[in-house]
């Protein structure tokens, strides 16, 4: 049979809407149907899931908080063996604590009376270092008796008659006349006899910390260095040797130092 491509062209003239629309409605529901046939077959894959697993729970919550018969007694009978093995253990702790309680207290009771021992020597070690320092810084007695013609001065200035100038003065100078006797302000040892280019002839004593220093002594002193002399013991006579302090009237220059720091005789005089 023999188309006649003008009578086909009229056909889908007139048919060939209809004709793509059907064929596109069965496409349509082809696929809606193989959407909803996937889509239902998950949906029963999910759902068996779901009850899979609260099977599972519900059975593990069953075993967890009904526990069989038969493992509560075994719990109850191993608590009260372990009850009873507490008692028995425990039964002679406080004889043990009282025991130790004691020998505690026996140590303490003996420590005590150390302590007291260790204190009262502190207390007793302390005084005697009083005691010590108390008879360290004894009183001296002048050297000479007279009156103080320059008084110390360190830490201030005082007029010098020989220098004519104000200056300072590491000792004090107590009048006395020529040739009497110089003593000994404190017991001590000898260290030095020397002649000062400044104060003239000097003697210097030590006792512990403390050193006394006389000058303006005559050239005749009567004691040597490592002589043991006592307070109040002549060591020399005053003189007129010190250059620096030659305008003055005759005098002793006397010092005293303490741990190498000149410090004021006047507040150590007993008289």
């Amino acid at each position: 049979m023999k188309i006649n491509r003008d009578d086909l062209a009229r056909f889908f003239d007139r048919k060939g809407f209809y004709l793509i629309l059907f064929l596109c409605i069965v496409v349509v529901a082809v696929t809606a149907v193989y959407v909803t046939d996937n889509n239902l077959k998950k949906m029963a894959e999910l759902s068996t899931t779901q009850n899979t697993v609260k099977t599972d729970s519900s059975t593990k919550n069953t075993v967890s908080e009904y526990p069989t018969t038969k493992n509560n007694n075994t719990a109850k009978e191993e608590n009260k063996v372990k009850v009873e093995n507490t008692n028995s253990t425990s039964a002679p702790s406080p004889v043990k604590t009282n025991a130790s309680s004691t020998t505690q207290k026996a140590v303490e009771e003996k420590v005590q009376p150390n302590n007291a021992v260790n204190t009262m020597s502190n207390i007793t070690t302390a005084s005697n270092n009083s005691k010590s320092e108390s008879s360290t810084i004894f009183s001296l007695i002048k050297p000479v008796n007279g009156d103080v013609i320059m008084e110390f001065a360190v830490t201030k200035l005082t007029y010098s008659k020989t220098l004519d100038e104000w200056t300072t003065h590491k000792g004090v100078d107590l009048k006395a006349d020529l040739g009497a006797d110089v003593v000994a302000a404190m017991s001590g040892v000898v260290t030095k006899v020397y002649n000062d280019s400044r104060l003239g002839n000097t003697v210097e004593i030590k006792n512990g910390s403390y050193i006394t220093r006389y000058s303006n002594l005559e050239d005749n002193v009567n004691v040597k260095v490592g002589q043991t002399v006592q307070q109040g013991s002549v060591i020399g006579k005053v003189g007129n040797t010190a250059k620096f302090e030659i305008a003055e009237d005759p005098h002793v220059h006397f010092e005293l130092l303490k741990d190498g720091n000149y410090i004021d005789p006047m507040q150590y005089f007993s008289k």
